[in-house]
């Protein structure tokens, strides 16, 4: 039996399939004798890829059973799962799939403090906020949270904070425009639950879609403003972006690009839970204004910048468009100093005009910092 050394940092993954792991197109990430995983028997191992490897083996409904299982109606077939176990791990191994961000993030959480990391794995694809709220009365299928907080207490061990990415699943059907009060009852649910007022709650804001239209999906972009606004309430704690990060399907992040997103979480960690003051936050937008000269430009001015605004040359991902109009008039934007974007228009830009950066659902953008902390999607911003 592994047995996860005292001395280690423990942190909860937790939300929907790009936080479950759904990576591909490249090698699994090489394990570590100082990275631990809570699976999903409630056992201790050296965390070794894909997580959920035995999902089906699961203690907890919540845990084993995918939505498409219900819709096939196998919830009621009491051999489904030892039958399905033994598919799914094979099916997963030999294509080296579902590969996730947990192992990246601790090992550089364990590099970077010289303790063993232990992640509780708590992720399940294909989920919506309503379904990880903590009063769920539903199905216990889909009773997240509470297989959540129970799987917490059966590791029985102090957090150092949880990571969540969570919210593909809310942008239709108006759940979108309820999304910040859900995350707000969460955030304060886990903290009341685990006994830790100060618990910090590390999140990602969605990234890209190519699986459905802007017709299917219209509050997209509505999730990815409300989770940048929600930063400065959600504390201790804060949110990275993935929007420049490559996908391996239609809706999720490769394995290289799960890996780099591991490493950007564990940088945010080191810089808001550790207070590493070699680190800041990533890049985050502060104000847009317009040049007194020239009437054709805004200066972008964005916070917790590392080194650096890169690329040099050009930026890409910003849109301007006029009151009343869908035509965006951006032609190109520079890094103008360590922390200011500029952004050139074709013609003056009328009063009220509205600038995005990463507008619709899968936008180029590429501004990052020198630590590879990436510029978040905002918009619309208003410019006067």
């Amino acid at each position: 039996m592994t047995i996860l050394p005292n001395d280690a940092d423990v942190w909860v993954l937790a939300g929907q399939s790009n936080m479950a792991g759904s990576g591909g197109g490249a090698p699994y990430e090489t394990p570590s004798e100082q990275v631990f995983l809570f699976n999903l028997q409630d056992e201790w191992q050296i965390a070794e890829e894909p997580f959920g490897l035995h999902r089906y083996e699961a203690k907890d409904d919540a845990f084993a059973f995918m939505r498409f299982d219900y819709r096939n109606g196998c919830l009621t077939d009491p051999d489904y799962r030892a039958r399905r176990a033994p598919q799914h791990r094979a099916g997963l191994l030999a294509t080296q799939s579902q590969s996730g961000l947990g192992l990246a993030f601790g090992k550089a959480i364990s590099a970077y403090t010289g303790r063993p990391a232990g992640l509780i794995y708590c992720a399940k694809g294909d989920t919506r906020m309503n379904e990880w709220a903590p009063d769920y009365a539903g199905h216990p299928y889909m009773a997240l949270y509470q297989a959540t907080i129970r799987r917490i207490n059966a590791a029985g061990r102090r957090l150092a904070g949880i990571l969540w990415y969570q919210g593909e699943s809310d942008t239709f059907d108006e759940q979108g425009t309820v999304y910040a009060h859900a995350m707000r009852k969460l955030a304060t649910a886990f903290q009341r639950d685990t006994g830790q007022a100060d618990l910090p709650l590390l999140y990602v804001q969605i990234a890209t879609c190519v699986l459905q239209t802007e017709e299917e999906l219209p509050e997209w972009n509505l999730v990815q403003e409300t989770q940048r606004q929600l930063e400065t309430e959600l504390t201790p704690g804060g949110m990275v972006a993935a929007i420049d990060l490559p996908l391996c399907d239609g809706i999720h992040l490769s394995t290289l690009g799960q890996q780099r997103l591991g490493r950007r979480l564990a940088k945010l960690a080191r810089a808001v839970v550790y207070q590493d003051a070699t680190l800041q936050a990533g890049p985050h937008p502060i104000a847009v204004e317009r040049d007194a000269h020239d009437p054709c430009r805004l200066t972008v001015r964005y916070a917790g910048v590392n080194g650096q605004l890169l690329p040099a040359d050009r930026v890409a991902g910003y849109s301007l468009y006029a009151p009343g109009s869908e035509r965006n008039i951006v032609c190109t934007a520079l890094v103008a100093g360590a922390a200011t974007v500029h952004v050139h228009a074709y013609t003056a830009i009328p009063p009220d005009s509205r600038l995005w950066y990463g507008k619709g659902l899968m936008p180029f953008c590429n501004l990052v910092d020198g630590e590879d902390l990436a510029a978040p999607v905002f918009g619309p911003w208003v410019v006067p």
